[in-house]
């Protein structure tokens, strides 16, 4: 018998749908009972405003369970429970111990329910710390994933996210580029980059563009394909996306050179979940 049981909302693009089951499997070494929950992908309903996307991983190549209808409901009804006015006020002690909804990156294990349902995005270094190993042979069940792995390039790898991020007013600086592009020329005199990016059309005014050997843009391309292809690179300067932050994590090693951004977001106090020996660079 499981003392705890949890159960874990799949949302998002590729990569935070990769943090969600790293948490999941987390939450299961830890001795939680954990499903699954696909609702978000059915609703039509996007209430937190993150872009409607697709489903791109089957959480049965993660060892974990799908949650059905039985599972859904009954954590459905505590929720419901949780919402009555009236029975807030009565404060049933019963109740409150019994159930909790998490969200955000992060939750307090000692305060544990019977039931537990998280509706976040759990990235943090905490819940990824042990796991590569676990993340790269659940990732390879995928066809998609195995059939673009190859033997890492020497070159570096750049990512530009731009479309949404523009209107957030998060799209990285050409500053940050160009500087983080000067700390590995340092090191590496053969310096060559290609380069990935959700622009459809990119400036060709841009020197960035201009001074890459390959440019690898929004086509309509599988995000598990781009992904995988991202993997396969010694060195990465990454933008402030988890959709370059983990082709990093899963692909970099002692003598790789990782840069990220800092701060990693203008709006928020966000910490990134990167290694202790990556790199940062200054977004101005």
């Amino acid at each position: 018998m499981f003392n705890q049981v949890a159960l874990v909302d799949l949302m998002g693009g590729l990569g935070n749908q990769i943090f969600q089951l790293n948490f999941s499997n987390y939450l299961k070494t830890k001795g939680f009972k954990v499903y699954i929950n696909l609702g978000w992908f059915d609703s039509g309903i996007f209430e937190d405003g993150t872009t409607n996307r697709s489903l791109y991983l089957n959480p049965l190549d993660f060892e974990l369970e799908i949650a059905d209808k039985l599972i859904l409901n009954k954590f459905f009804r505590f929720e419901n429970l949780h919402n009555f006015k009236i029975i807030n006020k009565l404060n049933i002690p019963i109740l409150k111990n019994t159930y909790h909804l998490y969200s955000g990156h992060f939750f307090d294990e000692e305060k544990k329910r019977r039931y537990n349902r998280f509706s976040g995005y759990w990235q943090n270094q905490k819940y990824l710390k042990g796991q590569k190993n676990y993340l790269l042979n659940s990732l390879g069940k995928n066809s998609l994933f195995s059939q673009n792995q190859n033997k890492p390039t020497e070159k570096t790898l750049i990512h530009i996210r731009k479309t949404d991020y523009v209107k957030l007013g998060e799209d990285l600086s050409e500053t940050f580029y160009t500087n983080a592009i000067n700390e590995i020329i340092k090191e590496d005199k053969n310096f060559k980059y290609d380069i990935f990016t959700d622009e459809k059309k990119p400036s060709s005014d841009s020197k960035l563009y201009k001074n890459a050997e390959n440019v690898n843009t929004n086509s309509g391309e599988n995000p598990i394909v781009t992904f995988s292809k991202m993997m396969n690179y010694k060195n990465y300067i990454i933008a402030n996306s988890t959709f370059s932050l983990l082709p990093a994590y899963l692909s970099y090693s002692s003598d790789s050179i990782v840069i990220y951004p800092e701060p990693w977001t203008k709006h928020s106090q966000f910490i990134p979940p990167v290694e202790k020996i990556w790199r940062a660079i200054k977004n101005n």
